[in-house]
């Protein structure tokens, strides 16, 4: 009776029994996994007696409902909801107005498009109205295809900024890469990551609705040209600056210390200056968006006093609605007007950047990534603590690379807090990246369905479900509302199905040519899905060039103590890769004079590089992504997965300043295969 209630409450808070791995393996769930999973979700099932307590009270209030917990709907489409009456109801819909009427034995509503709240006495659901699909690349842009470039906004360079890429020089990127005809500019998550925090991994935010200060462009932020005091500073640091611009390698620390300086200096004369910009930013703090971040300057003021984690706050701080944090904010209310000073000067130039984008052509402009988790002890987990797990971090299970499995050390979404709380947070996520974006990325698109959860107690991880519909639908509805195209990161070990689901909503999903293979032969791209995104690799994978000569593998086995035998191997592997690849590139008509695919070379010349992007040009994908690292001929990657300081993650820069990118041959060969009338990218219009 007892483990049946453990099992039985397990599943009715969606935690999986059993899940297969990549090779096809059934694993089934472990009781110790399961109270652990469970306790991470703030559910009693210590004992078999509290999970059969629990189990009967979560059984008492279903049972007790008459309104379902959520409620999907096609915007603008009757539906009837079957209901014992007669009863009266109430619609409150999301722009303020109400609906209300008496029912015998159905509701029958027509919602529009929104978020609303169905009320029947004392019970009420939330009404999610939604269009069918996200808008597509033609629904944007008028035409099935484009391209464009992704590019790490830390590592890009220019003769202006302090050592570390800004919301200007994206802009300025934007504005190169327009010229050469590309349709949008992808860049890392450029969510905050905590002041006090001294970490430099961009997916591993404090907070994803509000945006990393660090890249704020000084020279850019109002008040600057007449600050006599900020440009002394940077002119005394000439020197400093100009070692930082031509380093291989972002000094993060260097960037800040000498950011920090400048923009305090402006905030204090923008304290003193009356005028349209105080104004302006009054007014952004009064309305919605400044009213969404101002937990999180809050939370800065508090952190830059007590550190980056809250859980080694004092306790009175650890509760966002307690009297101790209202008091803090009254003593510290400059500091709390700084941090929110500077979210309004991060959304300012972010919005100027996607503006240059499309004023200067760009069909789509910025592409934003949303990372798939947050720190455990940032801004988003103590603002809103019930909507995320605790105790338990995001991950995936073992496989062949990770026999241990992965703990990302991100803190991942409650499912029973997030839907309690009207899924309020995951819409302010969507909003923050969508206002500003032409086209959204969401990292591990498969955690609409599932997630993998490690324990912090040891226990072995296991999967948790996802309310995947309410939160599809709310990704149509906010991706309709922005004007935006959203790509959903769907590689790992994908549910049956989701693929399937994800692209009738009208996501894309992601064609990766280094994985686009089986038995080391490589599917043309001609034959990817018209509903991806292609591209030859991504942040987390080599180069073209790296890949091409094992650059990786090499790197990553000298970190890891060089097993001559098992590096061997891969390279092995490696090299038949390379061969599958050379044979497609001959089939396809592509490979370059003297390739020959049975002995294919052990390092790609730039003849190799323009044969695979000609490859990658055939695409069938709504749209295609170059990494300006492979436009550039970069041979080292951005982020080397399983290493922290043992490689130079998140650091490198780019060898060409922002404002020559236009000019640089391995671009504007790109922008000519692109373009070219022959390629799937270019309409007829454009030809």
């Amino acid at each position: 009776m007892s483990g049946g209630a453990l099992q039985a409450l397990a599943e009715a808070k969606g935690i999986l029994p059993e899940w297969h791995d990549l090779a096809g393996q059934l694993h089934a769930i472990s009781p110790e996994t399961q109270r652990a999973l469970l306790a991470a979700m703030g559910v009693a099932a210590a004992s078999e007696a509290e999970a059969a307590a629990s189990l009967a009270a979560h059984q008492e209030r279903q049972a007790a409902r008459r309104l379902p917990e959520d409620l999907v709907v096609t915007a603008g489409r009757q539906i009837r909801l079957p209901l014992a009456g007669p009863v009266d109801w109430r619609l409150e819909l999301d722009g303020g107005e109400a609906q209300e009427g008496r029912a015998e034995e159905e509701i029958v509503l027509t919602p529009p498009a929104g978020m609303h709240r169905l009320a029947v006495g004392n019970e009420s659901c939330l009404v999610i109205a939604a269009p069918t699909q996200a808008p597509g690349v033609a629904d944007v842009l008028g035409r099935p295809r484009a391209w464009g470039v992704t590019a790490a906004l830390y590592g890009l360079c220019s003769a202006r900024n302090l050592g570390v890429g800004d919301y200007a020089d994206l802009a300025m990127a934007a504005t190169q890469l327009a010229e050469l005809r590309a349709d949008f500019i992808g860049i890392n998550p450029v969510h905050a990551r905590g002041v006090a925090c001294d970490g430099v991994s961009p997916y591993t935010p404090s907070c994803r609705t509000a945006f990393e200060p660090r890249h704020i462009a000084v020279d850019a932020v109002p008040g600057y040209a007449a600050s006599a005091r900020t440009q002394q500073l940077l002119r005394d640091n000439a020197e400093r600056l100009a070692a930082a611009r031509q380093a291989a390698l972002v000094d993060y620390a260097a960037a800040e210390t000498l950011g920090t300086q400048a923009l305090r200096m402006l905030f204090a004369d923008f304290e003193c200056t009356p005028g349209g910009a105080a104004e302006a930013f009054a007014a952004w703090r009064r309305g919605d968006d400044g009213r969404a971040v101002e937990w999180f300057a809050l939370f800065e003021a508090i952190s830059r006093k007590h550190g980056a984690d809250w859980r080694g706050w004092p306790e009175a701080l650890q509760h966002v609605d307690s009297p101790a944090v209202r008091a803090f904010a009254t003593d510290h209310a400059a500091e709390v007007r700084y941090h929110a000073w500077l979210q309004w000067l991060a959304a300012r130039q972010i919005a100027a950047a996607q503006a240059a984008a499309r004023d200067a052509g760009m069909g789509l402009g910025l592409y934003l990534d949303l990372a798939v988790g947050v720190r455990p002890g940032g801004v988003d987990t103590w603002s809103a603590p019930a909507c995320f797990a605790e105790g338990a971090s995001l991950g995936a299970p073992p496989d062949a690379f990770n026999p241990l499995g992965q703990n990302w050390a991100l803190a991942p979404f409650n499912p029973t807090g997030l839907r309690a709380a009207a899924y309020r947070p995951f819409v302010a996520m969507l909003r923050a990246a969508m206002t500003h974006a032409g086209i959204v990325r969401i990292d591990h698109i498969l955690g609409v369905r599932r997630s993998f959860w490690v324990p912090q107690d040891g226990a072995p991880g296991g999967y948790v479900s996802y309310p995947q519909e309410p939160l599809l639908a709310l990704i149509r509805l906010e991706a309709w509302r922005a004007g935006c195209v959203v790509v959903g990161e769907d590689l790992g070990s994908v549910p049956p199905g989701l693929r399937e689901r994800l692209a009738e909503a009208g996501l894309l999903g992601c064609a990766v040519t280094q994985f686009e293979k089986e038995n080391h032969r490589f599917r043309p791209p001609a034959a990817y899905h018209q509903t991806t995104l292609a591209s030859f690799g991504t942040h987390d994978t080599p180069t073209l060039r790296g890949w091409w000569s094992g650059w990786d593998i090499d790197r990553r086995h000298e970190i890891n103590g060089n097993d001559a035998a098992a590096r061997e191997a891969e390279q092995g592997e490696r090299a038949a890769a390379r061969r599958g690849l050379a044979q497609l590139l001959h089939d396809e008509g592509l490979a370059p004079e003297g390739l020959d695919p049975a002995a294919s070379p052990p390092e790609a010349d730039d003849a190799v590089a323009d044969a695979v992007h000609r490859l990658l040009a055939r695409a069938g994908s709504s749209l295609v992504a170059v990494q300006l690292d492979d436009a550039l001929g970069s041979l080292e990657q951005q982020n080397l997965p399983g290493t922290t300081d043992e490689h130079p993650n998140w650091r490198r820069r780019y060898p060409i300043d922002v404002d020559a990118l236009a000019g640089h041959p391995g671009l504007t060969f790109l922008s000519a295969l692109f373009s070219s009338p022959a390629s799937p990218t270019t309409s007829p219009e454009e030809t």
